[in-house]
C-alpha cells in the first residue's frame, strides 16, 4: 500500500495537501520506543509533528506532538481508510469509544473541513480510487478506530528517550 503512494505523485500529494499525511516526513518530534521492546518503522507524519509508525506485528500507532499515542488502525490499509473516509479523525478520537458521540463528533468536524475544503468529497473518491482502498461506510470505520483505541492501544505503550510514558489518545 506504501509503494502504491510512492509510485503516484497525485496520490502523495492528496494524502499530504488533504489529509494531512505526508509520506516524507519520517522524523518524530523526539526518540521514541515501544515499552514493550517491540520495534516501530514511522511511516508518516502530519503537519502538528505527529507520526504514524507500523509497530513490528502491524497495527499502526499514532504518536502526536503533544505527548499522546495510540493504535489508530490494525495495519496500513485500515489507516488508510481512516484519514480517507474519516479524515477528521483527530477530533473523533477523544469521543470514543462511543460511536454515536463519535459520529456526532465527526459530522461537526466534517462540516467545518468541508466549508474549508469543498472539493473534499472529489478528492476522498480520487484517493480512494487512485489507491484502490475499496469501500468502507464511516461506521465501519468508526468502529474500527474505537476497537483499536480501547482493545488495542492499552498494549502498546508508547516511550520517549527519557522512559517517560505517552498518554492514551
Amino acid at each position: 500500500m506504501l509503494d502504491s503512494i510512492r509510485k503516484s505523485a497525485r496520490a502523495a500529494t492528496l494524502l499530504r495537501d488533504v489529509f494531512d499525511f505526508d509520506i516524507a516526513r519520517l522524523d518524530p518530534v523526539e526518540p521514541v520506543r515501544p515499552a514493550s521492546g517491540g520495534e516501530l518503522r514511522a511511516i508518516a507524519g502530519d503537519a502538528s509533528g505527529g507520526t504514524f509508525f507500523v509497530c513490528d506485528d502491524g497495527p499502526v500507532l499514532y504518536a502526536s506532538s503533544e505527548g499522546g499515542a495510540g493504535i489508530i488502525a490494525t495495519d496500513v490499509a485500515g489507516l488508510l481508510r481512516l484519514i480517507v473516509g474519516v479524515p477528521t479523525w483527530q477530533d473523533v478520537v477523544p469521543a470514543a469509544p462511543g460511536l454515536d458521540a463519535m459520529r456526532d463528533a465527526f459530522g461537526s468536524s466534517y462540516a467545518e473541513m468541508s466549508s474549508y475544503e469543498p472539493r473534499i468529497d472529489e478528492a476522498r473518491a480520487e484517493i480512494t480510487a487512485e489507491l484502490e482502498l475499496g469501500p468502507a461506510t464511516v461506521e465501519e470505520v468508526l468502529a474500527s478506530l474505537s476497537r483499536c483505541l480501547t482493545e488495542l492501544s492499552p498494549g502498546y505503550v508508547l516511550l520517549n528517550e527519557n522512559g517517560d510514558e505517552y498518554e492514551p489518545l
